[in-house]
């Protein structure tokens, strides 16, 4: 992606770098090469730059918990992007991560930021190589924290001098690939007009784009504060368009949360023949549920920007590397061609690179498609995924109570967006080598011999076990297929009722050395399907790759269930809805003391009286409305009596065992009285007396001693 693409493939014109009447440089492809090699120095030039406008931000941004009476709270931490509240600007956001994309992806190209020399000893290279993992860490963050501020002032939107700042990042960047494309739009080669189009053209863009933000936050700031300082009382009208953005949001939240539980759900039963209800399936489950309210976070579009743009110039470069090294193969073999002209098998040679540079250019587009088509899918997957977390369904979930730790579940979660990107690149080399060496053995061992009409080792073999093949893929299951439908099943096998036993035990006799023929074939089945779908599914992380039981074991799909579990935890829309609900009552409740003053005890205690009864009604309501909640709190109640009891247990037999020695004689005694009351009750039954007379107080005192010995023993 470097500027070597001119050097190798650009032509000079007939007068050199300087032409002879006027002595002056007129090679449009010499000015492109300093263009390109200023654009080297660049960025490094601007990293001090940001460096400064984060330390500027700093001042903007207030400190929440650290030495807040330090030099009025600032400077604070300055935060790049949020991944898991902010979901307004993603366009914006995107712009940025394609900028950012471009420069990571020259690391991999051996394109590096800093020109670090190595020495050229070859022992200090063999000893040392392991500090080549250090520069590429080191470059790679210095690309970070060279567009940090970028993405930094699009968080703090709401500040002028944020939009002001980010503004400034962006104009030198805008007027620098203006003079760029001014000095490399008259070279007249085909991969210098490719490596504009493909590669630089979308950076400028991505420019114009945050540039575009900037200014437009910028007039919405510069409005707001126009509106506040015309109005009488600052204070006052801030509060109302805080209190009306906070009603905004309970709106809009409420009636999302209300659209999402109370869509009905779709029917599994469908009605027609059988190829119509399994194209009806298949549509379900490509079908984008279309929900009011309903907005993909920050991290996902960010993601997905990062995978598109890391695909296509991945493609791009693939496929150009491919037709310099079998444009080269081709030469040679053209020129082997002309000398040899005798041997025919310089011809099959020259041919033959002819279909893998087909092929290869095929593979890689294909398998590109395939793998975007992927990554929409997951798109679907994850609305379909949030909203069945929504309305409180988690039986999609393979992994159950595997990753049910807090840490677990937000480290996978954090894995997430790289994981995503990795795994696209990983699918889409592996998809394109999968494909390229199967139509690679198809054409060499089928399409070409059959042209030529040549019969080679492998076709033979075919024709001569193409009954077998027949038979054991086929046949076989068809009978079987139709025997146990029509013969031993009852109702044409609606029920599953064996009917002719005997036939059918004959059968089964019959029938165990056919399916050893049969196991062979399914053998060999149930080893490419797996194959072929873990391929073609690599690059998705909503669908776990390994087998039931073992779906813990796929990182990629627990990154995918953790990051969905942090967004359900942190952004359920009726949570938040009773969140800003929280905040305006709070800010009403703190007004209302502000205008009331000093209140009077009997009509504040009136009033919490009444709050009280409210707040019970309410909640008498939400229980009677949801017995489940009852469940819930006799559960945890049952719970903490249990903890409280095994907590009390202990302590009490401490206790006995401390003072059992000088309890031991008033036991004793207690237990000689009881046993002298025993004796006088049975014998006042026998001569017919009642136990307690009408006038005996029973709570006399040595009835009073009696519960308690009962309650003690």
């Amino acid at each position: 992606m470097g500027y070597d693409n001119y050097s190798t493939n650009g032509s000079t014109t007939e007068s050199g770098l300087t032409d002879s009447s006027t002595g002056t440089t007129e090679n449009p492809l010499y000015e492109c090469l300093l263009a390109e090699y200023l654009m080297q120095f660049f960025p490094r030039f601007m990293l001090g730059y940001s460096v400064l406008i984060i330390l500027a931000l700093g001042f903007v941004v207030r400190r929440k918990n650290l030495c807040l009476n330090c030099c009025w709270g600032r400077p604070g931490a300055v935060q790049a992007i949020d991944f898991i509240d902010e979901i307004g600007r993603r366009w914006a956001y995107g712009a940025c991560f394609v900028i950012v994309t471009f420069d990571v992806a020259n690391l991999f190209n051996g394109d590096p930021f800093w020109n670090i020399t190595i020495p050229g000893d070859a022992a200090w290279k063999r000893k040392f190589a392991w500090v080549k993992v250090f520069t590429k860490l080191l470059d790679a963050l210095s690309i970070c924290l060279l567009y940090y501020p970028l993405l930094a002032c699009i968080d703090h939107r709401r500040s002028i001098p944020a939009n002001i700042l980010g503004f400034t990042k962006v104009v030198p960047w805008i007027i620098f690939y203006c003079i760029y494309f001014e000095a490399c739009h008259m070279s007249d080669t085909v991969d210098s007009g490719l490596y504009l189009f493909i590669y630089r053209i979308p950076i400028f863009v991505s420019f114009l784009v945050v540039g575009f933000s900037y200014v437009l936050d910028f007039g919405i700031n510069v409005h707001r504060w126009r509106q506040q300082r015309g109005a009488k009382v600052s204070e006052n009208a801030t509060n109302a368009v805080s209190t009306e953005n906070r009603r905004y949001k309970i709106k809009h939240h409420f009636e999302y949360g209300d659209n999402v539980l109370r869509r009905k759900p779709t029917k599994d039963v469908e009605e027609g023949s059988a190829v119509k209800v399994k194209l009806k399936q298949i549509a379900k489950k490509v079908e984008y549920e279309k929900i009011m309210g309903f907005r993909y976070s920050t991290r996902l579009i960010c993601c997905f920007t990062i995978c598109t743009t890391v695909l296509v110039w991945f493609v791009v470069d693939m496929i150009d590397e491919i037709d310099d090294l079998l444009g080269q193969c081709s030469e040679g073999c053209e020129s082997l061609r002309s000398i040899f002209s005798d041997f025919e098998f310089i011809g099959l040679v020259c041919e033959g690179l002819l279909v893998v540079k087909i092929i290869a250019h095929f593979s890689s587009a294909f398998s590109a498609l395939l793998v975007f088509i992927m990554l929409f899918n997951t798109l679907i997957t994850y609305k379909r995924r949030w909203h069945q977390l929504l309305r409180g369904d988690h039986s999609w979930n393979k992994l159950g109570d595997t990753i049910a730790s807090p840490t677990n579940t937000l480290l996978n979660g954090l894995k997430y967006a790289g994981f995503q990107v990795a795994f696209v690149i990983w699918g889409w080399l592996v998809l394109a080598v999968f494909v390229f060496l199967v139509l690679m053995f198809v054409s060499f061992a089928f399409i070409i011999p059959l042209r030529d009409n040549v019969r080679n080792w492998l076709i033979q073999k075919l024709i001569d076990l193409w009954p077998t093949l027949v038979l054991g893929i086929i046949i076989i299951p068809l009978v079987q297929r139709l025997i146990c439908r029509f013969v031993f099943l009852q109702d044409k096998g609606a029920v599953l009722a064996v009917t002719n036993r005997r036939i059918y035990n004959a059968a089964s006799y019959y029938f165990l050395v056919l399916n050893i023929i049969v196991g062979l074939f399914s053998c060999l089945k149930r080893i490419l399907i797996p194959l072929i779908l873990g391929i073609a599914f690599l690059s998705r992380l909503d669908q776990p790759l390994i087998m039931s039981g073992f779906e813990s074991k796929d990182p990629g799909y627990a990154a995918f269930v953790s990051m969905l579990l942090v967004d359900l935890y942190h952004n359920h829309p009726l949570v938040k809805a009773f969140v800003e609900l929280l905040h305006q009552v709070r800010s009403r409740q703190a007004l209302t003391e502000q205008l009331n003053g000093a209140e009077s005890v009997e009509l504040r205690e009136k009033r919490l009286r009444s709050k009280r009864i409210r707040n019970r009604w309410l909640k008498t309501i939400t229980l009677v409305n949801n017995p489940s909640l009852v469940l819930k709190a006799l559960e945890q109640r049952l719970r903490d009596e249990r903890n409280q009891l095994a907590k009390e247990i202990p302590q009490a037999a401490d206790s006995v065992e401390e003072g059992s020695n000088g309890e031991t004689e008033s036991l004793k005694k207690e237990n000689m009285e009881f046993e002298s009351m025993q004796i006088a009750r049975a014998e006042t039954k026998t001569n017919g007396q009642s136990e307690l007379s009408p006038h005996e107080d029973f709570r006399s005192p040595v009835n009073g001693q009696d519960k308690e010995f009962r309650a003690y023993l």
